[in-house]
């Protein structure tokens, strides 16, 4: 097992996140997962500086929970345009905050009425003539019942490893990961082992640095809760208030990842009659209890639902972790087991393995391997790749 300590200085200087009075430790994501979790949320959440002052970084100078500021999630890279930028561009350098054709650069200040206009005006199906709300399948955890949308971002080191920036990765942007046809030639180079800079081309394995986020967000005029909002991380847009419901954390803090989802800790009963079950979703107890900086802010009103670290418990049963509003309908689900599909094929003919949303347990390989040979490449977990790439 990789033992390593990571202190504030060093996520600075790699991560390019950090957060005050807070310790993260890589071996806590084994030994300790809700605390790992806890820490997690800590660190994302802090309130950011000015993109101005660089990008993903947090303030400081401001305490957790300070209230009419943007957290530091907030200002990584969107994936839906900014990563995967339509209609295939090349994304824009980390720190970059010009606009560029159809790219938002530019993290706005304040942000939060750009962000939900912009996700609002991007969960549109255009198959549907741009006027109908994505369902549930879409990566984000938009469906029409709740009024929700959601939306996936990436830090510093997962961005620059899809793009190629970091010098380390510079391969992936002569491949142009953050198309579908570059993924399927590093596909096709890795399944026929090419050799390049005198070495066999590697699978896909992003660094131990990157983390991506998927929130959702909820029309808090379609639920129960007036004389409430307060209560919620809100985003405000054209007079309607928005309040943060879900949030789910990975990090390659291990091979496999790390998965932490948290949400707002009360049941949300929606106008029209449905009612989100938190109970159906949440299957590991948090055995470290919300940490003390968030008594006192917004964010002592949200719990940890669960981490997730292997397929299977030492006995060979399923482990299961998914979160009530971005996977409604299929809580008992598991986050790893479902993103081990993420995947591309070298042939755009062959499909990739089964769409089966509710898949658990150790991953099979038929789902990769025909006749003793690979046809398709995993992409590390992210549907965020598989998705989005244009």
């Amino acid at each position: 097992m990789r033992r390593l300590t990571i202190t504030v200085i060093t996520l600075l200087a790699s991560s390019q996140i950090a957060a005050a009075q807070v310790t993260l430790n890589r071996e806590d994501a084994f030994n300790a997962p809700s605390r790992h979790a806890w820490n997690l949320f800590l660190t994302v959440n802090h309130p950011a500086k000015d993109p101005t002052q660089g990008r993903g970084l947090p303030d400081l100078q401001k305490k957790f929970g300070a209230p009419n500021t943007t957290v530091v999630w907030e200002t990584w890279r969107l994936a839906r345009n900014e990563v995967f930028v339509p209609p295939g561009q090349e994304p824009l350098p980390w720190d970059d905050l010009s606009l560029s054709g159809n790219t938002v650069g530019k993290v706005p200040e304040p942000p939060k009425n750009v962000l939900i206009a912009r996700a609002l005006a991007l969960s549109v199906a255009p198959e549907l003539g741009g006027l109908t709300p994505s369902p549930l399948i879409d990566d984000d955890g938009i469906f029409q019942k709740t009024g929700q949308f959601g939306e996936t971002r990436v830090n510093r080191a997962t961005y620059e490893f899809i793009t190629g920036q970091d010098p380390r990765f510079a391969i992936n942007k002569s491949y142009k990961l953050w198309t579908v046809d570059g993924q399927r030639r590093y596909a096709k180079d890795w399944i026929d082992q090419k050799v390049v800079d005198g070495k066999k081309l590697s699978a896909i394995s992003f660094p131990v640095e990157a983390m991506e986020v998927k929130a959702a967000w909820i029309d808090l005029e379609r639920v129960d809760m007036v004389g409430k909002e307060t209560r919620f991380y809100i985003a405000d847009y054209k007079g309607k208030k928005y309040g943060l419901v879900a949030l789910h954390i990975i990090t390659k803090d291990i091979p496999n990842w790390f998965w932490a989802t948290f949400h707002f800790k009360e049941q949300l009963k929606i106008k029209d009659g449905v009612v989100v079950d938190l109970t159906k979703a949440e299957e590991i107890t948090d055995d470290y209890g919300p940490p003390t900086q968030i008594k006192g802010t917004v964010w002592e009103n949200y719990k940890l639902g669960g981490a997730q670290t292997d397929f299977i418990t030492p006995m060979g049963k399923p482990t299961f972790l998914s979160d009530a509003y971005i996977e409604k309908g299929i809580e008992h689900s598991s986050c790893i087991s479902c993103h081990s599909r993420a995947s591309i094929t070298a042939d755009p003919a062959i499909p990739g393995p089964s769409s089966d949303a509710t898949a658990n347990g150790a991953p099979k390989p038929e789902w990769f391997i025909r006749d003793g040979k690979p046809f398709a490449m995993q992409l590390d977990f992210l549907f965020s790749m598989a998705f989005r790439a244009q």
